[in-house]
Protein backbone atom coordinates (compact mmCIF):
# COMPACT_ATOMS: atom_id res chain seq x y z
CA UNK A 1 0.00 0.00 0.00
CA UNK A 2 2.83 2.38 0.94
CA UNK A 3 4.65 1.67 -2.30
CA UNK A 4 1.46 2.28 -4.32
CA UNK A 5 0.81 5.53 -2.47
CA UNK A 6 4.34 6.77 -3.09
CA UNK A 7 4.09 5.86 -6.76
CA UNK A 8 0.83 7.76 -7.20
CA UNK A 9 2.06 10.78 -5.29
CA UNK A 10 5.13 10.84 -7.52
CA UNK A 11 2.83 10.71 -10.56
CA UNK A 12 0.94 13.79 -9.39
CA UNK A 13 4.17 15.59 -8.58
CA UNK A 14 5.57 14.88 -12.02
CA UNK A 15 2.30 15.79 -13.68
CA UNK A 16 1.92 19.21 -12.12
CA UNK A 17 5.50 20.37 -11.60
CA UNK A 18 8.89 20.37 -13.21
CA UNK A 19 10.46 17.66 -11.08
CA UNK A 20 14.15 17.15 -10.62
CA UNK A 21 15.17 20.78 -10.19
CA UNK A 22 16.86 21.97 -7.01
CA UNK A 23 14.74 24.36 -4.94
CA UNK A 24 16.42 27.63 -4.03
CA UNK A 25 15.03 29.71 -1.17
CA UNK A 26 15.03 33.37 -2.25
CA UNK A 27 13.37 36.27 -0.42
CA UNK A 28 10.91 38.25 -2.51
CA UNK A 29 10.66 41.96 -1.80
CA UNK A 30 7.64 42.63 -4.01
CA UNK A 31 4.14 42.78 -2.56
CA UNK A 32 1.69 40.12 -3.77
CA UNK A 33 -0.52 41.16 -6.71
CA UNK A 34 -2.95 38.94 -8.58
CA UNK A 35 -1.32 38.00 -11.88
CA UNK A 36 -3.19 39.15 -14.95
CA UNK A 37 -5.49 41.40 -12.95
CA UNK A 38 -5.81 43.78 -15.91
CA UNK A 39 -6.41 41.14 -18.55
CA UNK A 40 -9.09 38.86 -17.09
CA UNK A 41 -9.43 36.03 -14.59
CA UNK A 42 -6.39 34.22 -13.26
CA UNK A 43 -6.35 30.54 -14.18
CA UNK A 44 -5.65 28.27 -11.17
CA UNK A 45 -5.31 24.53 -11.73
CA UNK A 46 -5.93 21.98 -9.00
CA UNK A 47 -4.90 18.33 -8.75
CA UNK A 48 -5.99 16.16 -5.81
CA UNK A 49 -5.10 12.73 -4.56
CA UNK A 50 -6.95 10.77 -1.87
CA UNK A 51 -3.95 9.08 -0.29
CA UNK A 52 -6.27 7.21 2.04
CA UNK A 53 -9.89 7.08 3.21
CA UNK A 54 -10.21 5.19 6.46
CA UNK A 55 -13.69 5.94 7.78
CA UNK A 56 -17.16 6.99 6.69
CA UNK A 57 -19.19 7.64 9.82
CA UNK A 58 -22.94 7.60 9.19
CA UNK A 59 -23.71 8.60 12.79
CA UNK A 60 -21.63 11.82 12.74
CA UNK A 61 -22.26 12.50 9.03
CA UNK A 62 -18.55 12.72 8.20
CA UNK A 63 -15.68 10.94 6.48
CA UNK A 64 -11.99 10.81 7.40
CA UNK A 65 -9.31 10.99 4.74
CA UNK A 66 -5.79 12.01 3.81
CA UNK A 67 -5.95 14.39 0.85
CA UNK A 68 -3.01 15.77 -1.13
CA UNK A 69 -3.62 19.06 -2.95
CA UNK A 70 -1.42 20.47 -5.69
CA UNK A 71 -2.41 24.00 -6.79
CA UNK A 72 -0.70 25.64 -9.73
CA UNK A 73 -0.94 29.03 -11.44
CA UNK A 74 1.20 31.25 -13.66
CA UNK A 75 2.67 34.52 -12.40
CA UNK A 76 4.98 36.26 -14.93
CA UNK A 77 6.18 38.66 -12.21
CA UNK A 78 7.90 35.71 -10.51
CA UNK A 79 9.77 34.48 -13.60
CA UNK A 80 13.51 34.32 -12.96
CA UNK A 81 16.72 33.39 -14.73
CA UNK A 82 17.18 30.23 -12.72
CA UNK A 83 18.77 27.83 -12.55
CA UNK A 84 16.40 25.53 -10.75
CA UNK A 85 13.24 26.19 -8.81
CA UNK A 86 12.99 28.97 -6.25
CA UNK A 87 11.07 28.57 -3.00
CA UNK A 88 9.17 31.35 -1.26
CA UNK A 89 7.03 31.46 1.87
CA UNK A 90 3.48 31.50 0.59
CA UNK A 91 2.76 34.83 2.28
CA UNK A 92 5.32 36.59 0.07
CA UNK A 93 3.55 35.84 -3.22
CA UNK A 94 0.02 36.23 -4.48
CA UNK A 95 -1.84 32.99 -3.98
CA UNK A 96 -5.46 31.86 -3.84
CA UNK A 97 -6.29 32.05 -0.15
CA UNK A 98 -8.23 28.82 0.13
CA UNK A 99 -9.98 27.07 2.93
CA UNK A 100 -12.07 23.92 3.29
CA UNK A 101 -15.65 24.82 4.16
CA UNK A 102 -16.61 21.37 5.45
CA UNK A 103 -13.46 20.45 7.35
CA UNK A 104 -13.98 18.82 10.74
CA UNK A 105 -12.12 19.22 13.99
CA UNK A 106 -8.37 18.65 14.32
CA UNK A 107 -7.54 19.05 10.63
CA UNK A 108 -3.78 18.79 10.08
CA UNK A 109 -1.66 20.32 7.33
CA UNK A 110 1.56 18.35 7.13
CA UNK A 111 3.50 20.21 4.39
CA UNK A 112 5.25 23.55 4.80
CA UNK A 113 3.38 26.65 3.63
CA UNK A 114 5.72 27.42 0.72
CA UNK A 115 5.50 27.66 -3.05
CA UNK A 116 7.94 26.56 -5.73
CA UNK A 117 8.45 28.88 -8.72
CA UNK A 118 9.96 27.65 -11.97
CA UNK A 119 12.08 29.94 -14.18
CA UNK A 120 9.15 30.61 -16.52
CA UNK A 121 6.88 31.76 -13.66
CA UNK A 122 4.83 28.63 -12.92
CA UNK A 123 3.93 28.65 -9.23
CA UNK A 124 3.28 25.31 -7.49
CA UNK A 125 1.81 24.87 -4.03
CA UNK A 126 1.47 21.50 -2.30
CA UNK A 127 -0.36 20.58 0.88
CA UNK A 128 -1.51 17.42 2.58
CA UNK A 129 -4.68 17.47 4.70
CA UNK A 130 -5.36 14.77 7.29
CA UNK A 131 -8.62 14.77 9.23
CA UNK A 132 -12.37 14.55 8.95
CA UNK A 133 -14.74 16.31 6.57
CA UNK A 134 -18.40 16.96 7.31
CA UNK A 135 -20.73 15.34 4.80
CA UNK A 136 -24.55 15.36 4.90
CA UNK A 137 -25.76 11.88 4.00
CA UNK A 138 -29.08 10.57 2.75
CA UNK A 139 -29.34 7.20 4.49
CA UNK A 140 -32.88 6.26 3.52
CA UNK A 141 -31.51 3.27 1.54
CA UNK A 142 -29.21 2.13 4.38
CA UNK A 143 -27.53 -0.41 4.26
CA UNK A 144 -27.80 -0.45 0.45
CA UNK A 145 -27.03 3.24 0.06
CA UNK A 146 -24.69 5.16 -2.19
CA UNK A 147 -23.33 8.66 -1.73
CA UNK A 148 -21.08 11.33 -3.22
CA UNK A 149 -18.53 12.64 -0.73
CA UNK A 150 -17.16 16.10 -1.37
CA UNK A 151 -14.33 18.29 -0.12
CA UNK A 152 -15.56 21.87 -0.59
CA UNK A 153 -12.73 24.32 -1.26
CA UNK A 154 -13.38 28.06 -1.52
CA UNK A 155 -11.12 31.02 -2.33
CA UNK A 156 -11.67 34.07 -0.13
CA UNK A 157 -9.41 36.69 -1.76
CA UNK A 158 -11.02 36.72 -5.20
CA UNK A 159 -14.49 37.51 -6.40
CA UNK A 160 -16.33 35.52 -9.08
CA UNK A 161 -14.84 36.45 -12.43
CA UNK A 162 -11.41 37.26 -10.99
CA UNK A 163 -10.21 33.69 -10.69
CA UNK A 164 -10.91 30.56 -12.71
CA UNK A 165 -10.54 27.20 -10.97
CA UNK A 166 -10.17 24.01 -12.95
CA UNK A 167 -8.48 20.60 -13.00
CA UNK A 168 -4.78 20.44 -13.72
CA UNK A 169 -4.44 19.63 -17.42
CA UNK A 170 -1.19 17.76 -16.89
CA UNK A 171 -2.77 15.57 -14.18
CA UNK A 172 -5.69 14.76 -16.48
CA UNK A 173 -3.23 13.85 -19.22
CA UNK A 174 -1.47 11.57 -16.75
CA UNK A 175 -4.67 9.55 -16.32
CA UNK A 176 -6.37 11.16 -13.35
CA UNK A 177 -10.06 11.86 -14.16
CA UNK A 178 -10.68 15.59 -13.74
CA UNK A 179 -7.34 15.85 -11.98
CA UNK A 180 -8.38 13.59 -9.06
CA UNK A 181 -7.26 10.10 -8.09
CA UNK A 182 -7.10 7.76 -5.11
CA UNK A 183 -4.72 5.17 -3.73
CA UNK A 184 -5.29 1.44 -4.03
CA UNK A 185 -6.10 -0.23 -1.73
CA UNK A 186 -7.79 2.11 0.74
CA UNK A 187 -8.04 1.42 4.46
CA UNK A 188 -11.82 1.64 4.46
CA UNK A 189 -13.45 -1.77 4.08
CA UNK A 190 -17.22 -1.26 4.32
CA UNK A 191 -17.45 1.12 1.33
CA UNK A 192 -16.11 0.84 -2.20
CA UNK A 193 -15.09 3.94 -4.15
CA UNK A 194 -16.67 3.84 -7.61
CA UNK A 195 -15.49 7.12 -9.15
CA UNK A 196 -13.71 10.41 -8.46
CA UNK A 197 -14.07 13.87 -9.94
CA UNK A 198 -13.78 17.60 -9.43
CA UNK A 199 -15.07 20.86 -10.81
CA UNK A 200 -16.09 24.45 -10.04
CA UNK A 201 -18.64 24.60 -7.24
CA UNK A 202 -19.56 28.19 -6.23
CA UNK A 203 -20.31 28.60 -2.55
CA UNK A 204 -23.07 30.93 -1.35
CA UNK A 205 -21.94 32.52 1.88
CA UNK A 206 -25.06 34.64 2.27
CA UNK A 207 -27.80 35.57 -0.22
CA UNK A 208 -26.11 37.69 -2.87
CA UNK A 209 -22.63 36.93 -1.52
CA UNK A 210 -21.01 34.15 -3.52
CA UNK A 211 -17.48 32.81 -3.19
CA UNK A 212 -15.36 31.10 -5.82
CA UNK A 213 -15.51 27.40 -4.97
CA UNK A 214 -14.20 24.07 -6.14
CA UNK A 215 -15.50 20.61 -5.29
CA UNK A 216 -13.26 17.55 -5.03
CA UNK A 217 -15.36 14.43 -4.69
CA UNK A 218 -15.58 10.67 -4.80
CA UNK A 219 -18.62 8.47 -5.20
CA UNK A 220 -18.90 5.36 -3.06
CA UNK A 221 -21.38 2.58 -2.34
CA UNK A 222 -21.72 0.71 0.93
CA UNK A 223 -20.84 -2.98 1.08
CA UNK A 224 -23.93 -4.52 2.73
CA UNK A 225 -22.52 -7.97 3.49
CA UNK A 226 -21.94 -7.16 7.17
CA UNK A 227 -25.54 -6.05 7.67
CA UNK A 228 -26.95 -8.93 5.64
CA UNK A 229 -25.17 -11.56 7.74
CA UNK A 230 -25.16 -9.94 11.19
CA UNK A 231 -28.34 -7.87 11.22
CA UNK A 232 -30.88 -8.90 8.57
CA UNK A 233 -30.33 -12.70 8.68
CA UNK A 234 -30.85 -12.96 12.50
CA UNK A 235 -33.94 -10.77 12.10
CA UNK A 236 -35.40 -13.15 9.52
CA UNK A 237 -34.74 -16.16 11.76
CA UNK A 238 -36.61 -14.52 14.64
CA UNK A 239 -39.58 -13.80 12.37
CA UNK A 240 -39.57 -17.36 11.03
CA UNK A 241 -39.43 -18.69 14.61
CA UNK A 242 -42.55 -16.71 15.49
CA UNK A 243 -44.40 -18.36 12.60
CA UNK A 244 -43.77 -21.84 14.02
CA UNK A 245 -46.82 -21.37 16.25
CA UNK A 246 -49.08 -21.71 13.21
CA UNK A 247 -48.06 -25.38 12.89
CA UNK A 248 -48.68 -26.22 16.56
CA UNK A 249 -52.15 -27.55 17.22
CA UNK A 250 -54.38 -25.04 19.06
CA UNK A 251 -55.05 -27.67 21.74
CA UNK A 252 -51.41 -27.18 22.81
CA UNK A 253 -51.98 -23.55 23.81
CA UNK A 254 -49.18 -23.49 26.38
CA UNK A 255 -46.60 -24.47 23.74
CA UNK A 256 -47.94 -21.90 21.29
CA UNK A 257 -47.82 -19.08 23.81
CA UNK A 258 -44.33 -20.14 24.95
CA UNK A 259 -42.94 -19.94 21.40
CA UNK A 260 -44.70 -16.65 20.68
CA UNK A 261 -43.52 -14.97 23.89
CA UNK A 262 -39.98 -16.27 23.32
CA UNK A 263 -40.01 -14.72 19.84
CA UNK A 264 -41.11 -11.35 21.22
CA UNK A 265 -38.44 -11.39 23.96
CA UNK A 266 -35.77 -12.48 21.47
CA UNK A 267 -36.71 -9.60 19.19
CA UNK A 268 -36.47 -7.11 22.07
CA UNK A 269 -32.99 -8.40 22.95
CA UNK A 270 -32.05 -8.23 19.27
CA UNK A 271 -33.11 -4.55 19.09
CA UNK A 272 -30.79 -3.72 21.99
CA UNK A 273 -27.94 -5.76 20.48
CA UNK A 274 -27.95 -3.92 17.15
CA UNK A 275 -28.32 -0.46 18.67
CA UNK A 276 -24.79 0.51 17.68
CA UNK A 277 -25.09 -1.00 14.20
CA UNK A 278 -27.71 1.41 12.86
CA UNK A 279 -27.48 5.20 12.56
CA UNK A 280 -29.75 7.27 14.77
CA UNK A 281 -31.77 9.46 12.42
CA UNK A 282 -35.04 11.41 12.52
CA UNK A 283 -36.37 9.35 9.58
CA UNK A 284 -36.72 5.67 8.80
CA UNK A 285 -34.04 3.94 6.77
CA UNK A 286 -34.64 0.79 4.74
CA UNK A 287 -33.24 -1.31 7.58
CA UNK A 288 -35.43 0.52 10.12
CA UNK A 289 -38.48 -0.22 8.00
CA UNK A 290 -37.64 -3.93 7.82
CA UNK A 291 -37.08 -4.10 11.58
CA UNK A 292 -40.36 -2.27 12.23
CA UNK A 293 -42.22 -4.62 9.88
CA UNK A 294 -40.70 -7.66 11.60
CA UNK A 295 -41.61 -6.28 15.04
CA UNK A 296 -45.24 -5.79 14.05
CA UNK A 297 -45.54 -9.28 12.54
CA UNK A 298 -43.94 -10.97 15.56
CA UNK A 299 -46.34 -9.13 17.84
CA UNK A 300 -49.29 -10.07 15.62
CA UNK A 301 -48.24 -13.72 15.78
CA UNK A 302 -48.57 -13.46 19.58
CA UNK A 303 -52.03 -11.93 19.14
CA UNK A 304 -52.96 -14.78 16.80
CA UNK A 305 -51.85 -17.37 19.36
CA UNK A 306 -53.89 -15.74 22.10
CA UNK A 307 -56.89 -15.72 19.75
CA UNK A 308 -56.62 -19.40 18.78
CA UNK A 309 -56.03 -20.40 22.40
CA UNK A 310 -59.19 -18.58 23.43
CA UNK A 311 -61.13 -20.29 20.64
CA UNK A 312 -59.77 -23.68 21.71
CA UNK A 313 -60.76 -23.10 25.34
CA UNK A 314 -64.30 -22.30 24.14
CA UNK A 315 -64.49 -25.64 22.29
CA UNK A 316 -64.11 -24.00 18.87
CA UNK A 317 -61.14 -26.16 17.84
CA UNK A 318 -61.91 -26.26 14.12
CA UNK A 319 -62.23 -22.49 13.95
CA UNK A 320 -58.88 -22.12 15.72
CA UNK A 321 -57.27 -24.56 13.30
CA UNK A 322 -58.74 -22.64 10.35
CA UNK A 323 -57.24 -19.41 11.70
CA UNK A 324 -53.83 -21.15 11.94
CA UNK A 325 -54.13 -22.46 8.36
CA UNK A 326 -54.95 -18.93 7.17
CA UNK A 327 -52.04 -17.44 9.11
CA UNK A 328 -49.56 -19.93 7.60
CA UNK A 329 -49.72 -18.18 4.24
CA UNK A 330 -51.06 -14.74 5.21
CA UNK A 331 -48.11 -13.81 7.45
CA UNK A 332 -45.33 -14.82 5.01
CA UNK A 333 -47.15 -13.21 2.09
CA UNK A 334 -47.61 -9.98 4.03
CA UNK A 335 -43.95 -9.97 5.01
CA UNK A 336 -42.79 -10.53 1.41
CA UNK A 337 -45.09 -7.91 -0.10
CA UNK A 338 -44.39 -5.20 2.49
CA UNK A 339 -40.67 -6.06 2.56
CA UNK A 340 -40.47 -5.75 -1.22
CA UNK A 341 -42.29 -2.41 -0.99
CA UNK A 342 -39.69 -1.15 1.51
CA UNK A 343 -36.81 -2.29 -0.71
CA UNK A 344 -38.05 -1.08 -4.08
CA UNK A 345 -40.07 1.99 -3.07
Amino acid sequence: MIRSMRTRLLLISLAVSLGGAVAEAVPLPLGPTRPGADSGPTRVEIAAWFADIWQIDSATQSFSASLVLVIRWYDPALAHAGPGVRTYPIGQVWHPQWLIINEGAAMKRTFQETVNVTPNGDVIYRQRLIGSFQQPLNLRRFPFDQAVFRVELVVTNARPGEIELGPAASAVAAGLPQGVGHAQPLTIQDWVVTSVGAGPNPYTLTPGNELVGYGIEFAASRRPQHYLLKVILPLLLIVFMSWAVFWIDPTMGASQISVAVTSVLTLIAYRFAIGNEVPKLPYLTLLDSLILLATILVFLSLVEVITTTALSMNNRIETARAVDRYARWAFPLTFVLLGATCIFW
